[in-house]
């Protein structure tokens, strides 16, 4: 399978503290739990920025932390390219990625660190991936994981402060680009449960090719 997720924040403590955490360290094991016990070795992960490991030693621990057997990087603001491709145990290293056909697969996924408002294929059935904005669910009674989607299974966990605006914190950002068809989607692990969300979630959840067809938009 194939999942996506973003903003681990491993070793920041101010993201820590924001997080709820008083010790860093253990925010970095419910981060790394949410991850691990999601993923397999057969599958597919997309790391879409704001690892913020601060060393090359740190980005290859991490790495053979992951289960997985393909691992791609798309660098965040908080995260150096250079760090990644020295420590030379990602799939891929970029900026920005694609992967996916509407046709063929059901879905395409264009990936940022950072939304965008328009992207390729915007209106012929893909969808925008990105994290950078720590949004947070709508779903305040469970407060960490997005409706429809399962709890991780890390044990109770703390919840940072939330705004109903722009900014850190912002509740319901996901919720609103369904409730407005944008196929777009924070997969960052404050808006997720601290866990990745697959691609057969998001294409289940978000307005979908089907949707676009439907409304007598081209899918290609």
């Amino acid at each position: 399978m194939r999942y996506f997720t973003a903003d681990l924040h491993i070793g920041d403590k101010t993201i820590a503290r924001w997080r709820g955490f008083d010790d860093v360290a253990e925010h970095d094991d419910v981060i790394l739990a949410g991850l691990c016990r999601r993923v397999t070795a057969e599958d597919e992960l997309w790391l879409l920025g704001d690892l913020c490991t601060s060393t090359v030693a740190g980005v290859t621990a991490l790495r053979e932390a992951i289960p997985c057997g393909r691992v791609h990087v798309v660098v965040g603001n908080h995260d150096s390219r250079a760090k990644f491709v020295t420590a030379g145990c990602f799939d891929t290293v970029d900026y920005y990625a694609e992967v996916g056909r509407v046709k063929t697969d059901g879905y395409k996924f264009i990936m940022s660190h950072y939304p965008m408002l328009d992207w390729d294929r915007a209106y012929h059935g893909s969808f925008m991936l990105h994290g950078h904005i720590h949004s947070l669910p709508t779903d305040a009674e469970s407060g960490r994981f997005q409706e429809g989607f399962e709890a991780p299974a890390v044990g109770r966990v703390p919840s940072p402060p939330d705004r109903d605006h722009g900014g850190m914190g912002m509740r319901g950002y996901n919720a609103w680009n369904r409730e407005h068809a944008i196929r777009r989607f924070d997969v960052g692990v404050d808006a997720n449960g601290y866990r990745p969300v697959s691609a057969e979630e998001l294409v289940a959840w978000l307005p979908s090719a089907v949707w676009t067809a439907a409304h007598g938009l081209p899918v290609d």
